[in-house]
């Protein structure tokens, strides 16, 4: 089965690291995948030559570049079988090759959601766009069964909408963190108002008025770093910036923290689930489907510092319970959101996309 997988570029957040993934898994099981980015490279670029996946960047500036259309088209040979689309600019050029290759087109949709339910606003333009592209797509795939309501009423037909849930693969497990000394959060995330990463900060100083062994960690870089790390000043939270070794932070840490005003299914929460570590989680988007409240991690609601914060307390106050919900999380995982199971579901829908096609 060829795959040509299309999207705007291959940087280190969630949907990308999604895609690096499961598009590495699909190569391993005999699939001729081929990537093509749209504006620039980003950081997981190079992980997919290393996972042998011919990949390009066509760098197109605007949406009339013909040097970057012929390049695109050129890549495109020979005809795919699929193929598959993220993002305004992914799923344009995306149904653009579709069409002309008389292949099916699949829209993978990792757009976050809101606390009111409602897909993140896009601009002007990416709405008309994906107004007008929407009801063509063979088929959509969402991340939640939150996504399919809004995903509707964008325009994307509710008969071709399927979800599939993001799903990480097995590890050994992270040891258990130390049970004396400081209780470390991680929060793993792009710098971005989405992310709620002020959320987190106010919600660790606040914390720490009550147990002070509380201490923060923030590993991610973005627009929104110098406004935080001035409100970090004495909070007892430490910006660590872009970190390739997101995985030793988290066995470091005793829980991890996502306090996000929107998103899809976060890749962090399921890594920190695998890591058995317990999650502190907005309850936005599939946040609700991946964390039992109570039992793997805690929900609190978008943009609520001081809910963050009794959250923190909490399990900081009974290590014990904190290590009990790490060790359901990760049963959780792997009976959910395991990554074999995620890479089987989509070789099968992209199998019969296909096989309808032809």
């Amino acid at each position: 089965m060829r795959l040509l997988f299309v999207c705007p570029d291959m940087r280190t957040g969630g949907a990308e690291r999604h895609w690096a993934t499961l598009i590495a898994a699909l190569a391993r099981r005999g699939a001729d995948v081929r990537v093509l980015c749209i504006a620039e490279e980003g950081g997981l670029f190079g992980d997919l030559a290393g996972a042998g996946v011919p990949a390009a960047c066509i760098h197109m500036r605007r949406r009339s570049d013909p040097r970057a259309w012929r390049r695109a088209l050129a890549f495109a040979r020979p005809r795919p079988d699929v193929v598959i689309s993220r993002g305004v600019s992914g799923q344009f050029v995306g149904e653009a090759i579709a069409r002309r290759a008389r292949a099916p087109h699949v829209v993978n949709e990792h757009t976050p959601l809101t606390p009111a339910g409602e897909l993140l606003p896009m601009r002007q333009h990416q709405r008309v766009l994906t107004r007008l592209i929407a009801p063509r797509v063979d088929r959509v795939i969402a991340v939640t069964r939150r996504q399919i309501d809004p995903l509707a009423r964008l325009g994307y037909r509710r008969e071709r909408i399927e979800v599939i849930a993001n799903g990480v693969f097995d590890s050994a497990g992270a040891p258990a963190a130390t049970q004396g000394g400081d209780f470390t959060v991680l929060c793993a995330a792009r710098l971005e108002r989405e992310k709620g990463v002020g959320v987190f900060i106010h919600a660790v100083a606040a914390a720490r008025r009550s147990r002070p062994e509380i201490r923060g960690l923030v590993a991610g870089e973005g627009p929104e770093q110098p406004l935080l790390e001035r409100l970090a000043g004495g909070s007892g939270v430490e910006l660590l910036g872009v970190r390739d070794d997101v995985p030793d932070l988290m066995a470091a840490a005793h829980a991890v923290a996502l306090t996000s005003e929107a998103e899809a299914l976060p890749m962090t929460v399921l890594e920190a689930m695998a890591a058995a570590r317990p999650v502190i989680v907005t309850d936005v988007g599939g946040m609700a489907e991946a964390v039992a409240d109570g039992e793997t991690g805690l929900l609190v609601p978008a943009g609520d510092a001081g809910a963050a914060a009794r959250a923190l307390v909490e399990l900081a106050s009974d290590r014990g319970r904190a290590q009990r919900m790490g060790e359901a999380g990760r049963a959780r995982q792997r009976e959910l959101f395991d990554g074999e199971r995620m890479v089987d579901a989509y070789e099968r829908l992209l199998e019969s996309v296909a096989r309808v096609q032809t």
